[in-house]
């Protein structure tokens, strides 16, 4: 047998007892009804490493890990229009473009985009391993969609209250307070990720313009879908809203108390809440008006609504005139 004929043998031997590495990959396979933009993380040797993005034809699969997986655990995401992701609140940095990134932190200081992630488990000693996009996917509510998209194009100004993280998927949701009502805007993908990470940036109590359709929920409450936000220029009512943030005491009641966090106002007696009003600082209030500055409050579930003056405040006191009566009522600062 020659050289050459006995190489083959060997070859052909080998082919026999090793796994064929060409065919082991970590795949992302499409089976939904539309092509899918994915984006890959996963932990190197010296960092966290995110790439993307693949676009994924229906009834195709990608290729994004080559040759045998290295390690167990990797993590997707999912963004196309019309589909709702569903992660598991791993963070990782991504850009628009097609990217390759390093690190996991300072994603918007580095010029990128922090957006959530869903854990894949290979398994153990896997060596290559296929993904449905669908366990990842469902269709956005197309109705819910169509309902809000009929509404006039919504402007209003509203003090940023703050942003609330929920471990269910697409439960997370931003909160507005505007005069009289208050505002949700959900990381549901309707909103784009670039203005939900613009909200995660803003300080809790300033104010900002809100662009979007608006569609009302409850009493006092609507749902916002998010166009543009731009932050407003400080001006008097916002210094003041500023002042009066922190623990409040009754001068003639010392079980009387209420804490003013954003434009919330958490009302306490003995130490036991008793109500949460949002709050607005306004040149008149219903059919007041004149000099100074007036105190709109209303509560967060039967929307009753208090009118106030503000006639002196301080680093250290409070002191409130309620309408009509013209009662004074005194505060001073705890904390």
């Amino acid at each position: 047998m020659s050289l050459p004929d006995l190489r083959l043998l060997l070859v052909l031997a080998m082919s026999l007892v090793l796994p064929s590495v060409a065919q082991a990959a970590l795949d992302l396979c499409n089976d939904t009804s539309d092509p899918q933009n994915v984006a890959i993380g996963y932990k190197n040797a010296d960092s966290w490493v995110s790439e993307g993005w693949w676009q994924v034809p229906v009834g195709e699969c990608a290729e994004v890990v080559p040759g045998v997986l290295p390690r167990r655990f990797y993590y997707l995401r999912v963004e196309t229009e019309g589909w709702v992701f569903t992660d598991d609140k791993l963070g990782f940095c991504v850009d628009d473009d097609d990217f390759s990134i390093s690190g996991d932190d300072s994603c918007a200081r580095r010029g990128f985009r922090h957006e959530n992630f869903a854990r894949i488990d290979t398994g153990p000693e896997t060596p290559d391993y296929s993904h449905s996009l669908s366990l990842n996917l469902k269709p956005a509510d197309p109705d819910r969609a169509a309902r809000i998209a009929t509404h006039p194009q919504f402007v209003s100004e509203a003090v940023f209250q703050g942003c609330e993280t929920e471990v269910a998927s697409y439960s997370s949701f931003c909160t507005f307070i505007g005069t009289g009502r208050r505002f949700l805007v959900y990381d549901d993908g309707r909103t784009s990720s670039k203005l939900w990470q613009q909200m995660q940036e803003i300080p809790r109590g300033r104010r900002v313009e809100l662009y979007g359709q608006r569609e009302d929920l409850f009493d006092t409450t609507s749902e916002l879908v998010l166009t543009a936000l731009v932050v407003q220029p400080e001006n008097r009512f916002d210094r003041l809203l500023a002042s009066l943030q922190g623990l409040w005491l009754s001068t003639m009641d010392p079980n009387d108390s209420f804490r003013v966090s954003g434009a919330e106002r958490i009302n306490s007696y003995a130490g036991a809440e008793t109500s949460v009003e949002y709050i607005s600082l306004q040149d008149s209030c219903a059919d007041y008006d004149g000099e100074g500055v007036f105190l709109y409050t209303w509560d967060n579930n039967a929307g009753t609504s208090l009118c106030y003056q503000i006639t002196r405040i301080s680093d250290e006191e409070l002191a409130l005139t309620y309408l009509p009566r013209g009662t004074e009522l005194v505060y001073r600062r705890e904390g």
